[in-house]
């Protein structure tokens, strides 16, 4: 991917200010204001102002959708609904089956763009298959010295218009977990992903080598 574009030290987009920006990361990250304490806020914070003048926030969705539109360093949010469609029961129909819920997520291959040209991770990073020894004994520590690796590769060098290519495999792992601050929900179930280029030592150091792409709040 494409380095990324320079920008003015003072752009605080898509904010107007640095002190809506700080207030921005104040509610969501630090504090972890619930919607309808933000909403309460923003209502006491324009009755103290003139006429025409406005908080720095209508309400706690247009603090989510400008922290969705921060262009930098981040993946836009998106969203689509599901709903149960199998067989239900003719009678004591369980409520999971009848409601619509939302699934959030970013493209996956941004984020995959994002984390290969993160160069934090020049040299944590392997761009082509690997076998480790140690004496005669072969170690399998990072993702690229499995076999698995060495066969999609082999696969992939078939092509001539792969000459310079490097594979880079895709990691996926799930889990649930309990939030009811920030969301307002209580179990969410989370997607991340990693690329198997990251040796193992830097993805587990937590240095943005495994993003989030998607989660479903229940």
């Amino acid at each position: 991917p494409p380095p990324p574009e320079p920008h003015l030290p003072n752009d605080y987009s898509p904010y107007e200010s640095r002190p809506q920006f700080e207030l921005a990361d104040f509610l969501f990250k630090k504090e972890q204001m619930s919607a309808g304490h933000i909403n309460e806020l923003m209502q006491l914070w324009a009755s103290t102002l003139p006429p025409g003048q406005d908080p720095p926030f209508a309400n706690a969705r247009d603090l989510y959708e400008s922290i969705n539109n921060i262009p930098l360093g981040d993946i836009p949010w998106q969203e689509f609904r599901i709903t149960y469609t199998g067989d239900r029961p003719d009678d004591n129909v369980p409520p999971w089956m009848l409601r619509e819920y939302t699934v959030w997520f970013r493209c996956p291959r941004r984020v995959l763009h994002t984390q290969v040209g993160n160069a934090d991770f020049a040299n944590d990073m392997d761009y082509a298959p690997k076998q480790v020894f140690h004496g005669d004994q072969r170690e399998y520590k990072d993702f690229m010295s499995g076999d698995w690796s060495w066969q999609q590769a082999d696969i992939i060098a078939q092509d001539p218009a792969n000459v310079d290519s490097t594979f880079c495999p895709v990691i996926l792992g799930s889990d649930k977990t309990t939030v009811s601050v920030a969301t307002g929900q209580n179990e969410y179930y989370p997607l991340y992903l990693s690329n198997g280029l990251v040796r193992n030592a830097a993805r587990r150091a937590q240095r943005n080598a495994v993003s989030l792409v998607a989660f479903l709040a229940v």
